[in-house]
């Protein structure tokens, strides 16, 4: 197998369509294993961070089709005026989105093995009820349940840039999300043992369902 370093990717920036489910949570800063990337700083409540996982499935008729868990803090960084974060753990299903991921923006991806239902890969939405797990290396990482959302849906339209680390000084990058959001959409299970663990048995601010996704990135 080749490593996401060598596999070649598409340019930027890349268009994506699909789904996910947000949650967002506070985190203490002496659990917090990502730091902000240089130029940048954590966005705290106290001695808590404000933190982002997001379990996305982008389909088939975009740039890529592919899944993928991240963990992300959000930060300020000077000059950006938009929400901001710096994408810690991460992981997709797809050695191009990977290899891309780290080549472009500097996020670093790592590869994983997605499972939902009965489908062992990207589909059209999140099925109420059911159930969807990732596993790095063999080990279970995370698995997430589906609830159903409100009825209500609410139109969104959302720059957000990411920041990282890069080998010249910080790489800061502008995406565009649009879609059509609803509170209320999963339930989350981490793991006690593994990279996600500082999260376990601790519930999420507020979470979302977020449906007819557009993603642009590296715009």
């Amino acid at each position: 197998m080749s490593t996401p370093a060598a596999t070649p990717f598409p340019r930027a920036p890349w268009s994506l369509r699909g789904s996910a489910m947000i949650s967002v949570w506070r985190v203490p800063l002496d659990a917090l294993p990502v730091a902000a990337a240089n130029g940048a700083r954590l966005v705290s409540l106290g001695r808590q961070a404000l933190c982002a996982t997001v379990w996305a499935r982008y389909e088939p008729g975009g740039t890529l089709a592919y899944n993928e868990l991240l963990f992300a803090v959000a930060v300020q960084s000077f000059g950006i005026v938009a929400p901001a974060c710096t994408v810690g753990p991460i992981w997709v299903d797809d050695e191009a989105a990977a290899a891309g991921g780290r080549t472009l923006w500097g996020i670093p991806k790592r590869m994983g093995v997605f499972q939902a239902g009965s489908s062992d890969g990207p589909s059209p939405g999140f099925a109420d009820g059911a159930m969807a797990s990732i596993t790095v290396d063999g080990r279970r990482v995370a698995t997430l349940q589906y609830e159903p959302p409100s009825r209500l849906q609410v139109p969104v339209r959302l720059p957000i840039w990411t920041v990282q680390d890069g080998d010249s000084g910080p790489i800061r990058t502008r995406c565009m999300l649009r879609g059509r959001m609803s509170r209320g959409a999963g339930r989350w299970f981490f793991e006690p043992d593994g990279p996600l663990s500082f999260l376990a048995g601790r519930e999420p601010l507020a979470s979302a369902r977020l449906e007819s996704l557009s993603a642009r990135f590296g715009l």
